[in-house]
This record gives C-alpha cells, sequence and structure tokens, in this order.
C-alpha cells in the first residue's frame, strides 16, 4: 500500500496525532501496514405475489463496505482490524410473508429488510501470531472457520482463537474455540435461544491427495449441538469436475433447535470447467425428522442453487433439490444462468427458480453485475426479484 494512499485515512483514524509530542511519526506508523477492502452499493427490487392477496413490491438500496488493516508489531506478530459500515434504506411496504411450505413463510422476511444506519462499526480486531514455522495464531474478535457458518462480510463472527497448522505437505490442520458467537441468521434456527452467547469448539482438516481435494470438518456448540461432522470430497481432472459432501448433526437436549434428535444432509454436484464457460447439474437431500446442517444461509460449505431458492430449502425438512446452471466468460462480459427445483414429499410441497445474471469487469478493480430471479412456491406464492451490484475493491 502507497503512503500517499493510506495517510488520510490514517490521519482520519489517529485523530488529532499531531497533538501528542510523543507521537510516532505516521512514515513509521503504516511502515509494513497492509490495507484492502471494498465498497459496495445494491439496488432490490422485488414483487411478491400471494395467493389471494395483492401483489407487494418493495425496493431497497444497500450501501455496504469494509477496511482491512493488518499491522505489524514485531517479528512474527501483528494486529488486524476489520472497519466496516451496512446501510439499508427502509422498504416501501411492511407486508408480512405469506404462510407456506418449505420454510417459506420464514425466508421470505429477507425480502422487508428492515432500515439500518449505517454506522461503521468494527466487524474484526485480533492479534496474529506467526513466530513459529507453518503455525498461525489467531486470537481477538474473528472469523468463525467452519463450512456451516459464513466468513464474509458481515458474516458470523466469535470471540477467541484459532489455530492453523500447515507443516505437512498439502494438508492444513485448525482447531477454535469460541466463548462467544454474534449469532447465527438461518431461516429455520432464527431464534434466540442463547445462541449467541453459547461455546463453539471446532476441528478442521483441508488437505489435497492427487487430483481429490479433502475436507473434514467435526463441531460442538454448547447446549445446541452436541456434535455435527461434515465431508467434502472433490476432484478434478482436464475440466471435469465432481464433489459429494455429507452431514451429520446431533442436537443437545436443551437445543432450541429440533431437542435431542439427529439428520444427516448430503449433495453431490459434476460438471465441466474451462476459461470460457461452465456447467453443472447438481443435487441435494435434507433429513426428514431434523433437518438443520447450517447455521447460516450464506454458509461456505454447502452446496447449494440460485439466488432465493437456497433460502426456502436450508435447514427445511425432507427437501430434494435438483439443479443445473450454466455460464460463459469472455474478456471482460460474464452470463450464467440456471434452473432448481425443490420437492418436499412429506408436505406434498415444491418450489422452484430461474435466474439469469450478467456482469461487466469495467475496471480491474470495479465490476457491475445485473441478476433477474423468479422463484416460485408452488400454489402459494411467486416472487420476482432483480438486483443491480456495482461493486469496487482493493
Amino acid at each position: 500500500m502507497k503512503l500517499t494512499r493510506l495517510s488520510l485515512a490514517a490521519i482520519v483514524a489517529v485523530g488529532a496525532l499531531g497533538s501528542f509530542a510523543s507521537a510516532t511519526p505516521l512514515e513509521e506508523a503504516i511502515k509494513g501496514v497492509d490495507v484492502t477492502g471494498f465498497a459496495r452499493l445494491r439496488y432490490t427490487h422485488d414483487t411478491l405475489s400471494p395467493t389471494g392477496g395483492d401483489d407487494n413490491t418493495t425496493e431497497k438500496i444497500r450501501v455496504s463496505g469494509e477496511l482491512n488493516i493488518v499491522s505489524p508489531i514485531a517479528d512474527g506478530l501483528a494486529f488486524g482490524t476489520t472497519l466496516a459500515t451496512d446501510g439499508y434504506n427502509r422498504p416501501d411496504t411492511s407486508a408480512s410473508a405469506p404462510t407456506g411450505d418449505l420454510g417459506i413463510a420464514t425466508t421470505t422476511n429477507v425480502l422487508g429488510i428492515s432500515d439500518s444506519s449505517g454506522s461503521f462499526y468494527f466487524d474484526k480486531y485480533y492479534f496474529l501470531y506467526t513466530g513459529v514455522q507453518d503455525l498461525a495464531i489467531i486470537a481477538g474478535k474473528y472469523t468463525i472457520p467452519a463450512p456451516w457458518a459464513e466468513s464474509g462480510f458481515n458474516g458470523n463472527r466469535g470471540n477467541g482463537v484459532v489455530a492453523l497448522y500447515s507443516g505437512v505437505k498439502d494438508w492444513t490442520f485448525a482447531g477454535a474455540l469460541y466463548l462467544q458467537t454474534n449469532g447465527f441468521l438461518d431461516t429455520n434456527i432464527l431464534t434466540d435461544g442463547g445462541l449467541g452467547k453459547r461455546n463453539l469448539y471446532a476441528l478442521g482438516t483441508i488437505g489435497k491427495a492427487g487430483p481429490v481435494d479433502l475436507q473434514f470438518w467435526a463441531a460442538s456448540l454448547e447446549k445446541v449441538i452436541d456434535y455435527t461432522a461434515y465431508l467434502n470430497v472433490a476432484f478434478e481432472l482436464n475440466g471435469f469436475n465432481a464433489r459429494a459432501q455429507v452431514n451429520y448433526l446431533a442436537t443437545h437436549e436443551e437445543s432450541p433447535l429440533y431437542p435431542d434428535d439427529s439428520g444427516l444432509f448430503y449433495g453431490i454436484e459434476g460438471g465441466y470447467k474451462n476459461d470460457l464457460f461452465f456447467a453443472t447439474l447438481g443435487y441435494t437431500q435434507t433429513d426428514k425428522d431434523q433437518p438443520v446442517y447450517a447455521l447460516d444461509v450464506d454458509n461456505d460449505g454447502f452446496i447449494k442453487f440460485g439466488q432465493q431458492l437456497y433460502t426456502v430449502t436450508t435447514n427445511t425438512p425432507d427437501v430434494a433439490t435438483i439443479f443445473l446452471k450454466g455460464g460463459a466468460t469472455l474478456d471482460k462480459f460474464g452470463v450464467e444462468a440456471g434452473y432448481g427445483f425443490a420437492e418436499q414429499d412429506s408436505r406434498d410441497a415444491e418450489a422452484s427458480e430461474i435466474y439469469g445474471l450478467v456482469s461487466y469487469q469495467l475496471a480491474p478493480k470495479f465490476g457491475v453485475e445485473l441478476y433477474y430471479s423468479y422463484l416460485e412456491g408452488g400454489d402459494d406464492y411467486e416472487n420476482s426479484e432483480i438486483q443491480l451490484q456495482l461493486l469496487y475493491s482493493f
């Protein structure tokens, strides 16, 4: 990061730096500092058409961004922090979601998100220790590194310790202990239940054996999840690829989810990809009795489909989803389209989505993306969604 790009931001952050005789000179204070981030604007327009009711139109603008700063303290020791902002306008309508199967009555609430002030907040702040070869230790408020959670912007964070060891060729071993988390955002477990105050323990192994990528995680969330185990196996050779995954989760007897029960999720997808285009066919199945497998609808690890359908199917009982998607890239342009169908045999319910997406990379660090998605929830309702996104990253 060049000094001229950081000077103004650094001055604003520390305030009246020159008023202290003992203050470190600015040039010295920012030496070796790494700065990254993004600024993003999203405009979303939804038209919800419930059975027996009038159409409800919702428009919202979301302005969000983050600034990541990692500053060296001593050899092998650094301090990192993320300053973020996330603001919405108030929706045009406060219409409630219709009643339906496949979790529709819960998930459609995302269409009427409440307004936010957009004030700045510290999303992460942590110490990073790399003084021992092949070992990294992160302590503070940090991302929850597990497939059940969401590690991206405004994702799942916790107060605790993460350790990563990469001393074995092609393998990384991870361990995490969080004494407090920021709660989770899945549609079917969006109940307080003390989720954000429970201790979280996780162990992970990520590695590669020839053309096969392997990932295994195990975790426990105090008085919520007794244990959960995740296995992901991926294969790629000459453009052809396949991925299979399973997740087994057993809830605690005091769990606010499905008390003292267990369930299995599995999914598989495969296709072909090269520098110009890709095509993927996939299938997922949730458990009939205990369907919870993810702690956030925007989770990092699970096979899912679409712009809207995954919010309807995540953690919903007895749902089989099949989907097909494909896309192409030509220079700065990108196109993508897909169709997915979900069926819930136990309730004789179904939902489907079709979407199309176009993108254009106007500059190396600035891109524009537009998609249209049509979600139909059987005879209960249909929702048309259009979203325009402008993204600048640095």
